[in-house]
């Protein structure tokens, strides 16, 4: 082993050593959060009504009554009542049926509401703080004697009080917009594209944190010091971008989230989302851990070399899962114990996956290059088997992590074509499988191929395709948790 490579292999050797408790203690912190959760009931819909959907009353209501499926969050409600001019009925001041039934609501009405048709607008938030809204209809007639009233219910053909399972408004995902309905298609793109940046933050961060720890030791123990600390700095570039998508995201995200509650006014939403609800919980970790992160590269410095700083930016990548584990559908899932963890382990394995790819192109590759007329090819061949070996892990743990999630949430096999999320979720299992196709073909072909023949421009271009593809699925996977469950 040269002068150099002795060097290098003193630098990793050091940094192996001095990395593994802040990891540990990393790993339990994480662990701890997910494993601590209990388990819970199903997503948060409307399950009955009084005045029932549909129905024709014979006497005016006094009040409006709303029964959930599981709690909801007052400080995140809004009930309207309008009649047929559209202006809303007076009405008092929105509350619990009682402080054990936390799960319905009752809106007292002013004064008697006289004959004719009424709609009710409602919006709310279930226990992880998504925004859930629907409206029903009603209509009063006052007549002498019940049997009016009955005979018109009966023409509705509708069971009194109870929702079927296809009146249930369903359960949205993060920063749905409106207090009715679907969110207007500009608004649904910009917050998926927010989610977008947060998404390629967290996977560029973990990707440069595991190309770093387990991939660029390859390159310093072919004996080019060069390479090495080529990459390794391209590497601290990669996770400085990646804090800064984390940082930059989290304004927008928590403005779609207000939007998503008050469109009108967002002020009064702003302090109960952020102390009231998992969403705030997970929001305030977001800014947290970003800022967490931005210090990792600074410590880091320009190089990337300094150990402290790779170890800081390791803890922020290990526990910025969680943001998407309390901010999605999993916070709210059956059992939480299992979907929380689930959800977890499938972002951290996707994100090492695609993110250690990203590093490999743009952070591995090039410095190959750009030291080529000293050593050609040095380490590339090296850098490949390493970070295949770590895909494949990553590859598994995502695929089993994806496969329970889908069990989780979905209640029929069917729901993956007649639900929103259901068809979603196909798109982006289409895009993974190319992927996963491409990745495949890199493993069985081109790493091969590099071990006879260190080229740099066998891996260009299938990389650069298959990081492409996985833009594309980290784009549906945006708007996939966006989409309602049901």
């Amino acid at each position: 082993m040269g002068h150099g490579a002795r060097a290098a292999h003193r630098v990793t050797s050091g940094l192996e050593r001095r990395r593994g408790l802040p990891f540990a203690g990393a790993a339990f912190a994480a662990a701890a959060v997910l494993v601590a959760v209990g388990w819970t009931d199903d997503h948060t819909e409307l399950e009955r009504s009084e005045p029932p959907k549909d129905s024709v009353v014979a006497e005016a209501p006094s009040q409006v009554v709303l029964d959930y499926t599981t709690e909801v969050q007052l400080a995140l409600s809004t009930v309207v009542v309008h009649g047929q001019a559209q202006a809303p009925a007076a009405a008092g001041e929105l509350a619990y049926l009682a402080d054990d039934r936390r799960d319905v609501l009752v809106l007292p009405l002013a004064q008697p509401l006289p004959d004719g048709a009424y709609q009710v607008a409602w919006n709310t938030a279930g226990p992880d703080g998504h925004a859930i809204s629907g409206d029903f209809g009603f209509e009063v007639v006052v007549r002498e004697g019940e049997a009016a009233a009955q005979e018109a219910t009966d023409t509705t053909g509708e069971a009194a009080g109870v929702l079927d399972d296809d009146d249930a408004a369903p359960e949205t995902g993060e920063s749905a917009v409106g207090s009715a309905g679907s969110p207007p298609a500009p608004t649904a793109l910009a917050s998926a594209a927010t989610r977008f940046v947060f998404y390629l933050g967290v996977v560029g961060l973990w990707g440069a944190v595991a190309f770093r720890l387990l991939v660029a030791g390859a390159l310093a123990r072919e004996g080019s010091r060069e390479v090495y600390q080529a990459a390794v700095g391209r590497a601290w570039k990669v996770a400085a971008l990646s804090a800064g998508a984390v940082l930059a995201s989290a304004p927008f995200r928590l403005w779609f989230q207000v939007q998503a509650f008050s469109s009108s006014d967002p002020a009064p939403g702003l302090g109960g989302i952020l102390t009231a609800t998992p969403w705030g919980m997970g929001w305030m970790l977001h800014v947290g851990l970003g800022l967490l992160a931005a210090a990792a590269v600074a410590l880091s410095q320009k190089r990337g070399l300094r150990a402290s700083g790779w170890a800081v930016a390791g803890l922020s990548a290990l526990l910025l899962p969680v943001v998407p584990v309390v901010s999605g559908h999993a916070w709210s899932a059956e059992p939480r114990s299992l979907a929380a963890p689930v959800l977890y382990l499938h972002v951290a394995a996707a994100s090492v996956w695609i993110g250690g790819l990203c590093c490999v192109l743009f952070a591995g590759l090039p410095a190959v290059k750009r030291h080529a007329e000293n050593a050609e090819g040095a380490g590339l061949a090296a850098m490949v088997a390493a970070f295949s070996r770590v895909a494949v892990v990553a590859v598994a743990l995502l695929a089993a992590s994806g496969t329970v999630n889908a069990w989780v949430h979905l209640e029929a096999f069917s729901q993956l074509w007649t639900t929103a999320w259901g068809r979603a979720l196909l798109v982006k299992l289409t895009v993974v499988a190319g992927v996963m196709a491409l990745g495949l073909y890199n493993w069985r072909v081109v790493r091969p191929a590099l071990a006879e023949s260190p080229r740099p421009g066998l891996l260009a271009l299938p990389a650069v395709v298959e990081v492409a593809l996985a833009g594309a699925a980290l784009a549906a996977t945006s708007w996939l948790v966006a989409q309602p469950l049901a």
